[in-house]
């Protein structure tokens, strides 16, 4: 199972916040490193084990500018949220990462789930699949393309994972499932693995020192 630690990027610097509620996040303060630069936080996550990390350009996503050139500047292999809408949107920002998230919250062209080094992410707000029928979705993609299911609401909470929400989707699809949001414990990491979770994106938990970065790569990860 792969630890990703994650990193939301705001007018160049990296933020943390709650349930999505992006007009209230603020510069990152954290335990592993006493700066919200986007590279000294990915040096840190790469000194502790990290081989891959999550980025979240809220800019992109919110429609007011975006990061493009600073996640391309960072050292390290990258999933990126960039809010992608359409083919047009997806063609501008492939360049700057490894693999590119299609997440339902932004897209509105499924026609793209068909292309290379991308990832689907399910998202989920107070417990429903946003602009999307979850049956009719997964109907639609490659049955190798990894998926995310990412509990917005959870975001920056600790308030544990959604284990009826993940049971659900694994019951009902065979690719490869990340997990985000609401990562309250190393208990949640256990029942992860236990699932057969392919993946498990963290953030608050490790910027606040409840879970240690390096430690739990060393237990959990690959």
């Amino acid at each position: 199972m792969e630890i990703i630690p994650v990193i939301d990027l705001m007018d160049g610097l990296a933020v943390s916040g709650k349930s999505g509620n992006r007009k209230e996040y603020v510069p990152i303060k954290s335990v592993l490193c006493d700066s919200s630069d986007p590279k000294d936080i990915i040096t840190k996550y790469k000194k502790n084990g990290a081989k891959k990390v999550y980025i979240a350009d809220l800019n992109s996503i919110m429609g007011t500018g975006n990061n493009f050139e600073i996640v391309k500047s960072l050292d390290i292999f990258k999933i990126t949220d960039f809010g992608v809408k359409d083919r047009n949107d997806l063609e501008n920002v492939k360049k700057y990462s490894e693999m590119t998230i299609l997440g339902t919250e932004t897209l509105n062209d499924v026609s793209i789930l068909k292309e290379e080094h991308i990832i689907l992410s399910l998202d989920f707000k107070d417990g429903k699949l946003l602009n999307y029928d979850l049956d009719e979705l997964l109907k639609e993609i490659d049955k190798k393309m990894p998926l995310i299911i990412l509990d917005i609401s959870s975001v920056g909470t600790q308030n544990g994972i959604n284990v009826e929400l993940i049971t659900d989707i694994l019951e009902k699809t065979g690719n490869p499932i990340y997990i985000g949001g609401g990562i309250k414990s190393e208990e949640d990491l256990k029942i992860s693995k236990e699932l057969g979770i392919s993946g498990v994106l963290i953030g608050t938990t490790i910027h606040n020192g409840k879970l240690d970065l390096k430690k739990i790569i060393q237990k959990y990860g690959e």
